[in-house]
């Protein structure tokens, strides 16, 4: 992408995970598999990324969050502390055959539901808590860039599966409804799978919303 953020997309998942470059340095969101060696591949030689801001904590977003801190230093920001009935793990592993392994991790900045604003990078982030698809989703709103970072919450065409323990689709559609609906439908939607769109495309033609 031409404004400071690109995408990998790696894990049987094919998850996104974004590295967005700010005035004082560069910040991940997500961190699929195989996205701590690519991402530092793409930084600049001396460029430093300081923060990891997860979406939410299912298997397929944090793989390689560990790896990531290992290799950069970064802190790892997220609604709540790491979990394995967060991370689905077991369920991945034993319900649907992956092999999959999670290393542990450190959250080092637990978000929670109330915290609305964070400077990470030389950016101003703004949160917006919106649980159902995982009891800890957050999107992350990037004015700057004029995008939305929604993880699972809200896809190019659809939304996120609520089947997963904690998922509510009446908590998942009722957040879109009152914490989205009402922003800048300008805005670009990047989400943890699947093409980029924008908020006014999936407010009109959106079959889950619609």
């Amino acid at each position: 992408m031409s404004d400071g953020i690109r995408v990998f997309t790696g894990g049987a998942t094919m998850c996104n995970g974004y590295l967005v470059e700010g005035p004082d340095g560069f910040v991940a969101v997500d961190a699929p598999e195989g996205f701590a060696a690519w991402a530092c591949r793409w930084l600049p030689e001396g460029a430093k990324l300081s923060h990891l801001l997860l979406t939410h904590q299912h298997f397929d977003h944090v793989q390689d969050a560990a790896e990531l801190k290992a290799r950069t230093g970064c802190r790892i920001h997220a609604h709540s502390p790491y979990s394995t009935d967060l991370t689905l793990e077991s369920m991945a592993r034993l319900g649907w055959g992956l092999n999959l392994h999670v290393e542990p991790y450190r959250v080092d900045d637990v978000l929670g539901s109330d915290r609305s604003e964070g400077d990470w990078g030389g950016l101003h982030w703004n949160l917006i808590a919106l649980p159902g698809h995982s009891p800890d989703s957050i999107v992350y709103r990037l004015d700057a860039r004029q995008t939305l970072f929604t993880g699972d919450v809200l896809f190019a065409g659809s939304v996120g599966r609520t089947d997963f323990p904690g998922g509510s689709q009446k908590d998942l559609l009722h957040g879109i409804e009152t914490k989205l609906s009402q922003l800048d439908p300008q805005l670009r939607i990047l989400s943890g799978h699947g093409p980029a769109s924008s908020l006014k495309e999936e407010l009109l033609n959106n079959p889950w919303l619609c």
